[in-house]
């Protein structure tokens, strides 16, 4: 049986319980592809030498460095000391992905896997202010899950690095939310951490030479011509209209297909740290929409050395969905 986007359990937009001047980053039930631009002007100039059509030339890629941590509770209660840890470090849970849940469709019980989006409201407007490419990064993915023995861990990607082959403007920015989900994760799992293989993770920029709106619609288009799926989605433009802060537009895609991420769970099922991959689609200042994402290759042999192949498939997928969508 195959998996359906409402599957995956989201977050309501949480707009009446933050403060003025907060980014809400909220998981949406259904995937808006209008309605997410505007017409105004951000305060961060348009990237240079960006060419519609074509994929840009990689900056320094990413030392993307798997951090987790085991826990020494259950996955319940692991999960319960996030959510208390985010919130005692100043962060919020902006967004959820219950992937245990949706695979149980497709014959497939985990004993734990469920993915929290996390971040600082106000250093998230400052950080998209200053480049909105970053909504590629943030909110953080942080990943709970059980391994076959029942051990829980959380699992996150050094936010560092990827801050920096994003933006190297954005490396101390990314320095300081690596410090805070250390943070988070050792006070909600104690312990000690294991760090998976470093390797260079390129962030990949593919500009559209259409709008906008036309590109979103044509990524959903690319994702089911190539048989993937768009299995939830998160419009960070849309949430951050109530901060004052009014983006062209900024809007992550979580893109997969089910046979393949079941197939990809029971190998290993930390993997869900990085599937569904996150496919992000934002507009500079002039209007010129771009599609990002991170080497899916490099993050699976990160996750698991053993999972390299599967990577290198999921990468190819990737390639194909965005340069089809940005043409």
């Amino acid at each position: 049986m195959s998996l359906t986007r409402k599957t995956f359990r989201t977050a309501p937009m949480r707009y009446s319980a933050l403060t003025a001047g907060a980014v809400v980053l909220a998981l949406g039930a259904t995937a808006c592809g209008t309605g997410d631009s505007d017409t105004s002007t951000s305060e961060k100039s348009p990237s240079p030498a960006s060419t519609a059509g074509k994929t840009s030339e990689p900056g320094e890629a990413a030392q993307a460095k798997f951090t987790s941590y085991a826990s020494s509770t259950s996955f319940d209660d692991t999960v319960s000391a996030l959510k208390k840890s985010v919130a005692d470090n100043g962060m919020m849970v902006l967004g959820d992905l219950n992937q245990a849940g949706a695979l149980k469709s497709t014959g497939l019980s985990l004993k734990g896997a469920h993915t929290f989006f996390v971040g600082n409201p106000a250093k998230g407007k400052m950080f998209f202010q200053k480049n909105p490419a970053i909504g590629a990064e943030i909110p953080v993915r942080m990943y709970v899950w059980a391994d076959d023995e029942g051990t829980t861990h959380i699992g996150y990607f050094d936010p560092a690095p990827m801050f920096k082959a994003i933006d190297p403007e954005l490396a101390d920015g990314g320095k300081q939310m690596a410090m805070a989900v250390e943070k988070i994760t050792k006070g909600a799992a104690g312990g000690t951490s294991t760090k998976g293989t470093t390797v260079a993770a390129a962030f990949t920029t593919v500009d559209s030479a259409k709008s906008f709106d036309a590109t979103v619609s044509a990524l959903k288009k690319s994702v089911a011509d190539n048989g993937m799926m768009v299995l939830g989605d998160l419009n960070q433009a849309g949430a951050l209209k109530s901060t004052g802060l009014s983006l062209k537009g900024a809007h992550a895609y979580f893109v997969g297909n089910p046979a393949k991420g079941k197939m990809f769970f029971q190998k290993n099922p930390a993997i869900g740290a990085v599937i569904p991959l996150t496919m992000y689609t934002w507009a500079d200042n002039d209007g010129t929409a771009h599609i990002g994402y991170f080497d899916p290759a490099a993050l699976f042999k990160a996750v698991d050395e053993n999972m390299a192949d599967g990577g290198k498939q999921m990468k190819m997928a990737a390639d194909k969905i965005a340069n089809g969508a940005a043409k």
